[in-house]
């Protein structure tokens, strides 16, 4: 058993009531033994608390289609939504919002949609006082209902466009209420340690408690000469009294939208405005130039980088493109006699800007200075889409995090493996009755044995794990221990509940400087 605070495993029993952790008995122990109308055997087996998924992209896929089946096969029991500023909420115009959400969601159908988008649409420039007002009422209505935080998108517009002062003004608002505050910072490349460095002024200067989400470092030119400073600015801002953390998945190809390998300012009047635009052959020139080595202010080209090789047509709405996933560019592109740029630029158009790609970018060494931080937690970083080939993230973060860092490159051992998709993620959101096996604590709860293996490739990215063996949530179990769902795909169990930042609110402290 791992209680998921980091302790040494033990041999014991745990007893479930009414959805609760009601006794835990180790093994060897004089105690009465735990009287029971249903017992299971675990056979050896490990059992933990339910995993965290820390990042994700699930929002509609979970208001859509209920229980997330490929996570609940991962041992995942608790997912956070609402990442990298792709959030339902709180409101706003429904064509902006439909096109913001479809970039990376695909199509939508959603009456809500991010905050500054509420406000200000795209429109390319910093906020004025009024509207950081307006920003600042509607986020504090959201976290009175119960909202975990605010997440800033930092690379996309038009989060993009915010200036320092309007993110610190959100970020007091999120502090006065003791949430957290996450962002996908402006650049994982080259700038990747001022884009952490202006986070931590922003946690800084606002008080609130912050999430840099999946740290990593984009791109071969910048392999092994910016994570070691990126994670040592970090460990300063806390020694300093910052209150920070860090998210990752457990792959080198990150996924996102088509139109993060477009320059911000291809999309800063919105989507349509570009089709327009794209009308112009001297602009589509110039575009090409930026997209495939150009730089902007906070951005430097993707393609340039990696290469057009290395980025992967993932899922695609129009039927007519659909034969393109799971290709890369390159080879899609001269599939039908086209440069790679101009091939992009017509899958753009013609998906309305919905594909979702993989991008391979990141190196190991890099990947594994982050898994072995103190700071670093477990997010898939997934995102839903029907059909096409997505990213396995979305099948397999979990049990290959046990796999890959735990029992084949031992970058962490197995206590600190689950700490980090337990209770270290339940303590950053603020959910103190999950995360740990303890008496009183929700019986969130997985059981698997030590060949725990994700089965999703980047060529059958839907396969599920193998030899997971029980879920439980709220003391229901919802996978057997033949590693089936319950009632099956069409008709599971769903004893789950929504989890809100009212119920387990910590401390309103801000951060304060170490004493001296």
């Amino acid at each position: 058993m791992f209680d998921g605070a980091g302790s040494p495993w033990f041999l014991g029993s745990v007893g479930v009531l009414n959805g609760s952790i009601a006794v835990i008995q180790p093994n060897g122990s004089s105690t009465t033994p735990i009287p029971s109308k249903l017992v299971i055997s675990a056979n050896g087996d490990y059992l933990t608390p339910g995993f965290f998924d820390s990042h994700t992209h699930d929002d509609i896929g979970i208001l859509e289609n209920g229980p997330a089946i490929a996570k609940i096969l991962q041992g995942v029991t608790t997912i956070v939504t609402g990442n990298c500023g792709f959030s339902t909420y709180p409101y706003g115009s429904l064509e902006r919002v439909k096109e913001h959400l479809e970039s990376l969601l695909g199509e939508v159908d959603s009456r809500h949609g991010p905050l500054r988008l509420s406000v200000m649409e795209f429109a390319n420039r910093e906020a004025n006082e009024t509207e950081i007002q307006k920003m600042c009422e509607i986020l504090e209505e959201q976290l009175v209902q119960g909202a975990a935080g605010l997440s800033l998108g930092l690379m996309y517009s038009p989060s993009n466009y915010a200036s320092q002062s309007e993110l610190v003004a959100l970020g007091k608002i999120v502090a006065k209420y003791g949430r957290l505050l996450a962002a996908h910072i402006r650049t994982y490349e080259g700038g990747l340690v001022e884009s952490v460095e202006e986070f931590v002024r922003v946690l800084r200067e606002s008080g609130a408690r912050g999430l840099l989400s999946h740290l990593q470092t984009a791109g071969k030119p910048y392999w092994g000469t910016r994570m070691t400073r990126a994670l040592e600015v970090l460990e300063i801002a806390r020694e300093e009294g910052i209150d920070i953390a860090v998210d990752m998945y457990p792959y080198l190809a990150g996924s996102s939208t088509i139109l993060q390998l477009l320059p911000p300012s291809s999309m800063q009047e919105g989507f349509d405005e570009f089709l327009r635009k794209i009308q112009n052959a001297s602009y589509v020139e110039s575009l090409r130039e930026l997209t495939e080595s150009g730089q902007e202010p906070g951005w430097e080209s993707k393609v340039g980088l990696i290469g057009w090789e290395n980025i992967t047509v993932g899922s695609v709405d129009e039927p007519n493109f659909k034969r393109f996933e799971g290709m890369n560019v390159t080879a899609a592109a001269r599939s039908i006699g086209l440069p790679e740029f101009d091939f992009f630029l017509l899958l753009v158009v013609e998906d309305l800007g919905r594909t979702n790609v993989i991008m391979f970018q990141q190196s190991q060494d890099d990947q594994n200075l982050v898994f072995g931080s103190r700071l670093q937690m477990v997010g898939s970083d997934s995102i839903p889409r029907s059909g096409g080939k997505p990213h396995p993230r979305g099948y397999g973060t979990f049990p290959r995090v046990l796999k890959h860092y735990v029992r084949e490159n031992r970058i962490i051992n197995l206590e600190e493996g689950v700490r980090k998709m337990t209770s270290m993620t339940a303590h950053r959101f603020g959910i103190l009755n999950r995360g740990i096996i303890r008496n009183g604590m929700a019986a969130d709860l997985v059981m698997f044995d030590d060949s725990f293996e994700d089965g999703a490739t980047f060529e059958d990215p839907t396969k599920a794990p193998t030899q997971i063996h029980g879920v439980w949530i709220n003391g229901e179990m919802v996978v057997d221990q033949n590693g089936l769902i319950i009632g099956g795909n069409s008709n599971p169990r769903k004893p789950g509940t929504v989890l809100t930042g009212n119920e387990n609110q910590p401390s309103k402290v801000a951060n304060k400087s170490k004493p001296k």
